[in-house]
């Protein structure tokens, strides 16, 4: 559970601190279309945002539905939704070395957790939930994401004076400085095909987090979000650890006792049919000892005896 909460805030960071970036350097629908073009290449999954409305003299945007879709080979309708997101940025720092964001504002994310298959054992639930993490949405979109971002960084091959080019375009990034970071009522919704199946909500849960790279006086978006993924992971740890147990370990219990009924009502059917042939036999020896019977009699009869 630990883990799986750890990817889902991880991938909700990357997605808004890259959209934030985005809203800045683009304009108008050119917003919508980069987040729309770039998005896929790095989940291998669909990507959409509605609508994008902008004033840089305000330095305030409002980004709405905003989805992540899921890859092939998974059925619920997305991995994330966030339906309403507003950045508020410092005005007099836009075209500085240091880019200061007021606010990052996320209302209700929905998130949907699909597994292929769960596997619960009650003796061991980390585990086991770990296992069947291996069959989820969340590692299929990481393991994209991962492979894209390494066949992306290449070789960054040595400049003349030896250093990379990748260091170079290090030093060319703006640094940010969050000063607050909200997301509020955020939903989470469990679903397994097979193995210990499910279809259930957690309950909801909000995080708040403040002045991220603000003591180090700016830092790179990369490491912005280096600092406030572990940040965001341990806020949705904290709120969440135990929910999905909780839910597996009741669905398990819920299980063993449909077996137990199932084996109880089998039971009680062979008894029912035990007696039943028990009576049937018990009424063929009758009539089988009254045939005899009647036999007799009539040999009996037949001999004169």
């Amino acid at each position: 559970m630990k883990k799986i909460v750890s990817i889902v805030g991880g991938l909700i960071v990357v997605v808004v601190v890259a959209v934030v970036l985005f809203v800045f350097v683009f304009a108008g629908d050119a917003i919508k279309v980069a987040v729309e073009e770039m998005g896929p290449k790095l989940t291998k999954s669909e990507v959409k945002l509605d609508k994008v409305d902008l004033s840089l003299a305000s330095g305030a945007a409002a980004l709405s539905g905003l989805k992540v879709g899921n890859p092939a080979t998974f059925t619920t309708p997305h991995a994330f939704k966030l339906d309403n997101i507003s950045v508020k940025i410092d005005t007099g720092s836009i075209g500085s070395d240091v880019i200061v964001i007021k606010e990052i504002l996320i209302n209700a994310p929905d998130v949907i957790a699909e597994f292929k298959k769960f596997s619960f054992n009650p003796l061991d639930t980390k585990k086991s939930i770990q296992e069947s993490l291996k069959t989820s949405n969340f590692i299929a979109i990481q393991k994209n994401v991962d492979a894209f971002v390494k066949q992306s960084g290449g070789g960054g091959g040595k400049s003349s004076g030896g250093s990379s080019s990748s260091d170079s375009e290090k030093g060319d990034e703006p640094k940010l400085i969050i000063e607050k970071f909200r997301m509020t009522g955020v939903k989470v919704r469990a679903v397994s095909h097979d193995g210990l199946k499910m279809d259930t909500s957690l309950p909801p849960f909000s995080i708040s987090l403040d002045n991220i790279g603000k003591k180090e006086k700016g830092l790179p978006p990369a490491e912005i979000a280096a600092v406030l993924i572990p940040k965001v992971q341990a806020a949705i740890t904290d709120a969440m650890m135990g929910d999905l147990t909780k839910v597996a370990g009741d669905l398990f219990k819920n299980m063993g006792g449909a077996v137990k009924d199932a084996a109880a009502g089998a039971a009680k059917a062979v008894e029912g049919v035990t007696k039943s042939i028990g009576g049937a036999a018990g009424g063929a020896g009758d009539a089988v000892g009254d045939a005899t019977k009647g036999a007799t009699e009539g040999l009996k009869k037949l001999f004169g005896k």
